[in-house]
């Protein structure tokens, strides 16, 4: 654990996370045997001495062993732990078992080095028992400031961890703001010089790719934003982000999803030269209207050679932006005479394409369809539309009920779907509810899991009734969830 000289940081890192995971293993191994094992059993005692003993090892050579639970995610020292994926039972486990507790984490001290396998097993017993109260945190501090427990403290809910979160949604409502605007301004000087640069667009991807390399979850939240007066440039924002977020899930480098990115911001350019009368049209568009909108995936192939940019990065992202409304299988437009299969960049951001605009209301369908009907749709075209293990890959991402899906509970309560850590159940989100203000609109309110359940009956505390689009209803996700 001690960092040795001439280890790099990204060593350091991964040595800490694989002494973060034996840890929360020897913690779940604890709780678990002392479920079911009376105090003088064998197994039960090696397993608190497992316990004891990596505790003891971490307070030794750092202090305090700082853990802490925060957004459905663990944390060491305010540094999220990343964990394989052979330990993705234990880490569930062990988050649903805290929140049960809702217990936000702990930290050990060094007084632990003297104290007693007894002492840790009714310190495990204590924290097993909290569950059956009905206000768990209390009952537990009270019980551990009445016992022989100086090397343990519960932490405090709020503090660094949800400041920082804080500061990393405000930079992410920044940066959606600057890619809307560089798109405009690009669009803009496009229209009215013939020319424009990518510079910013450049930078802004970067921003995008610097996000996805700490928690994808902040980027999907920003892709719930809707803008019904200026749905051509949110959509091009929001193609770019969700392509993004399947890029990383499928393992593209850095290099490649910052291609990707910037497909997603110009893949729609050539609707510049489609008639305004078209584009808002608010009925059924014409044979003659839907060719001449057809033509918006060649012409954004002409507005991307206009661009001030290298001749690579042009060629890297010429491709997609034709593509994106070719299908799959090559039945969409613009048809092509060659046998190549559409591209990876292509099918990514068909995907992508195709699940904004249905999620998003339009002039010639002011009401949208929820987020998780758009993927039920979607399904209905897999193999024919869509490249059918991307778009698997996509709808796991999102989840059954995707970020900012409104769901009405059967408490009566209604709640946006939030970010969560990607080994929630899917089927029970987490969500933030939502409470009538006095001018009828709703306020936030707490965060809760769907997954929770009533102590000692294991029922579900609340249930799904049904789903809607938040724009039904006047909501804007992205101002609740984030």
């Amino acid at each position: 654990m001690t960092s040795q000289a001439g280890q790099s940081i990204s060593d350091i890192q991964k040595d800490q996370n694989y002494q973060g995971e034996k840890f929360l293993t020897a913690f779940y191994r604890l709780v678990s045997a002392v479920k079911i094992y009376q105090s003088n059993n064998a197994v039960l005692r090696d397993c608190a001495k497992e316990f004891m003993g990596i505790v003891s090892q971490w307070v030794s050579e750092e202090g305090n062993l700082d853990f802490r639970v925060a957004r459905g995610q663990f944390f060491l020292y305010e540094e999220k732990l990343v964990y394989q994926r052979e330990n993705i039972n234990v880490v569930k486990e062990m988050l649903d078992y805290l929140e049960q507790r809702m217990n936000p984490g702990f930290n050990f001290k060094p007084g632990i080095k003297d104290a007693t396998v007894d002492q840790v097993l009714v310190f495990s017993r204590l924290l097993n028992n909290a569950a059956k109260e009905k206000e768990p945190l209390p009952w537990l501090n009270h019980k551990l400031a009445q016992g022989p427990f100086p090397w343990v403290e519960i932490k405090a809910s709020s503090g660094t961890i949800e400041e920082n979160d804080d500061e990393l949604k405000e930079m992410a409502r920044k940066t959606y703001s600057y890619a809307l605007s560089s798109v405009k301004e690009v669009s803009r000087k496009i229209a009215f010089q013939g020319r424009s640069g990518v510079r910013k667009i450049k930078r802004i991807v970067q921003n995008m790719v610097d996000f996805l390399a700490d928690d994808d979850s902040v980027l999907l939240g920003m892709s719930t934003i809707r803008e019904y007066d200026d749905y051509t440039y949110t959509h091009s924002v929001n193609v770019a982000i969700l392509s993004l977020c399947l890029g990383k899930r499928i393992g593209l480098s850095r290099v490649s999803l910052s291609w990707l990115g910037i497909c997603g911001l110009v893949h729609d350019l050539g609707k510049l030269e489609v008639p305004q009368e078209i584009l808002n049209k608010p009925g059924k568009l014409s044979p003659s209207e839907f060719q001449e909108m057809e033509k918006h995936s060649l012409k954004s192939v002409c507005q991307i050679f206009r661009l001030n940019a290298s001749r690579d990065l042009k060629t890297r992202i010429l491709l997609p932006p034709l593509e994106h409304h070719m299908k799959y299988d090559a039945s969409g437009y613009p048809k092509v005479r060659r046998k190549q299969p559409i591209s990876l960049f292509g099918r990514i951001i068909s995907i992508s394409d195709v699940y904004d605009a249905l999620s998003s209301p339009r002039v010639y369908r002011p009401t949208a369809y929820g987020p998780d009907r758009a993927l039920s749709i979607m399904l209905e075209g897999s193999g024919k539309d869509f490249d059918p293990i991307l778009l698997k890959v996509f709808i796991n991402m999102l989840g059954i009920y995707p970020v900012g899906t409104l769901l009405e509970l059967d408490t009566g309560e209604k709640g946006l779907v939030v970010p969560h850590a990607e080994d929630t159940d899917k089927s029970r989100p987490h969500i933030t509810l939502l409470t009538p203000d006095s001018q009828g609109g709703y306020q936030k309110g707490k965060t809760v899991n769907l997954a929770q359940q009533e102590p000692g009956t294991g029922s579900f505390l609340r249930n799904i009734i049904s789903s809607h689009h938040p724009m039904t209803y006047g909501i804007q996700p992205a101002e609740f969830i984030l």
